[in-house]
């Protein structure tokens, strides 16, 4: 499994990266996971090479930027925000969209529903 966080914050980075870690080590899936900051890290780190997900933990505006700018058709995206763009998320088709603050209980829940794709 190849992820990507894209994050503002390192400490719910690491929580996320934390909570993909259990999930994955549970099911015996070998994880790879990868980080970036912006819009910008992001696109680079797709253009090197393709993830099966990619969680974005932005505040704000720049989380939208991030989904708007990637236009990824995939729909194993997962979203969090500190405002609720829910209705965005619908129409980006983004799979999962939850609002902060990110907990573990949130990320497990995030990871089991993109497995439904």
């Amino acid at each position: 499994m190849e992820m990507i966080i894209c994050g503002g914050d390192s400490k719910e980075c690491s929580l996320i990266e934390e909570s993909v870690n259990d999930y994955y080590r549970d099911k015996n899936i070998p994880c790879q996971i990868r980080h970036c900051g912006d819009w910008q890290g992001l696109s680079r780190q797709i253009k090197e090479k393709t993830a099966d997900a990619i969680i974005v933990a932005q505040d704000g505006v720049s989380g939208l930027d991030i989904i708007t700018g990637l236009r990824i058709a995939s729909g194993r995206m997962i979203w969090f925000s500190d405002l609720d763009f829910s209705i965005q998320a619908y129409r980006l088709c983004v799979f999962y969209f939850d609002m902060k603050p990110i907990s573990h209980e949130k990320v497990i829940q995030a990871l089991k529903r993109i497995e439904t794709i």
